[in-house]
């Protein structure tokens, strides 16, 4: 009979001794705090842990969590080119290199006679991690390019899934993913309480809280159950900030930030029969509001706040003339990878980015708007 998921988890990471745990750029919230609480916790159990996301930007939001900047956005190496010259005939007395026209060339001294080709043999190392933790990942693909870049990595190594989402497409030989829950730190606070309790510790409590509050806007999702109420108050109990997470995630808010939301939320629009929710950035709100892109996550959620019934929202950009970003978030059983298709989008099924290089907004909104129109099916 097969162990349950956490026993399993918990075999996989005592066999472990160098852990990757990633997730996807776009995810947010909830990946970064659980990733962070996660990898707290594994280190506990004597394992070597990094956190990389390609692509990653720690949002400013979340710069006060423990070890925020730990989060990498690449790998430096997964495994060494070693070669090897036997000694046996003579030992060596000099070893040097030289670097030109992007060649590698290495000069070996013997002490006496030569070596030769025979002598010379070469391999590649173990892949530096022995075991992956995906957090808040739909598929393998929304991890590029850390995944298509290291396709051999991911097909030779032990992978531990972990995930709160309906399309969560199950890739891991491990696979804890749990639809009942809202945020996918409840999965990650459940498998650490399964493992080891003792080891949840007042920091990886502090972040698993702000996932869980910022993954359900404050505790005010419909997908909000007793017993995600019951466990924030566990983590309360278990150290967490709770009054520093409400300072940093609700009540620090940057005027720039504000009068950028102001503008986008100003001009929501939206399509009740296909559950469609959209609005709008010109170059002109960007210069008015002295704000950047760092502030246009944010946005979405906003307008995930402000029309709780909308199926896919899309946010259209355009922070210089000429040039639109699409940010959208699909509904359940939409790709939002899909969606955007003809845009060649990056990102996953849940969220997806594309660039209209010789489009206004204003002009953007016409074509995406009336495609997405087109596939979305209507409300029954």
């Amino acid at each position: 009979m097969a162990l349950p998921e956490p026993q399993q988890v918990k075999e996989a990471l005592s066999k472990a001794k160098n852990v990757l745990i990633t997730f996807p750029a776009g995810r947010g919230s909830d990946a970064i705090g659980s990733s962070l609480a996660l990898a707290s916790f594994i280190e506990k159990l004597g394992k070597r842990v990094d956190i990389v996301a390609a692509d990653f930007h720690l949002p400013g939001d979340f710069r006060f969590l423990p070890q925020a900047k730990r989060i990498a956005n690449e790998v430096t190496s997964l495994r060494k080119f070693i070669i090897s010259v036997n000694l046996a005939k003579t030992d060596l007395q000099d070893l040097s290199y030289s670097v030109d026209d992007k060649a590698l060339h290495i000069f070996l001294t013997p002490k006496q006679g030569g070596f030769d080709a025979a002598d010379i043999t070469h391999r590649s190392s173990d892949f530096t991690y022995d075991l992956i933790i995906t957090v808040d990942t739909p598929d393998l693909d929304s991890l590029d390019p850390l995944y298509h870049n290291n396709t051999e990595f991911f097909f030779d190594t032990t992978i531990i899934n972990l995930d709160h989402a309906p399309t969560n497409e199950q890739f891991g030989q491990i696979n804890l993913v749990n639809f009942n829950v809202p945020a996918t730190a409840e999965v990650v606070f459940e498998l650490m309480e399964a493992i080891a309790p003792q080891f949840i510790d007042a920091d990886a409590a502090t972040c698993l809280y702000t996932s869980l509050s910022a993954a359900t806007r404050s505790f005010t999702s419909p997908q909000i159950t007793p017993a995600t109420l019951s466990r924030a108050a566990q983590l309360v109990t278990l150290g967490a900030r709770r009054e520093e997470v409400v300072t940093h995630l609700y009540r620090t808010k940057q005027l720039t930030t504000l009068k950028l939301w102001g503008r986008a939320l100003a001009r929501i629009k939206s399509d009740t029969k296909k559950k469609l929710v959209w609005s709008l950035l010109q170059p002109d709100d960007f210069i008015k509001a002295g704000a950047g892109g760092e502030e246009l996550p944010g946005i979405i959620d906003e307008l995930m706040t402000k029309a709780p019934e909308a199926g896919t929202i899309a946010l259209l950009y355009e922070v210089k003339p000429g040039a639109t970003d699409i940010f959208l978030h699909a509904g359940t059983g939409q790709s939002a990878l899909d969606l955007l298709k003809p845009f060649d989008p990056t990102g996953n099924k849940s969220q997806a980015q594309a660039k209209l290089t010789d489009k206004s907004v204003l002009e953007a909104e016409r074509i995406v708007i009336e495609h997405l129109r087109q596939l979305i099916p209507p409300l029954e």
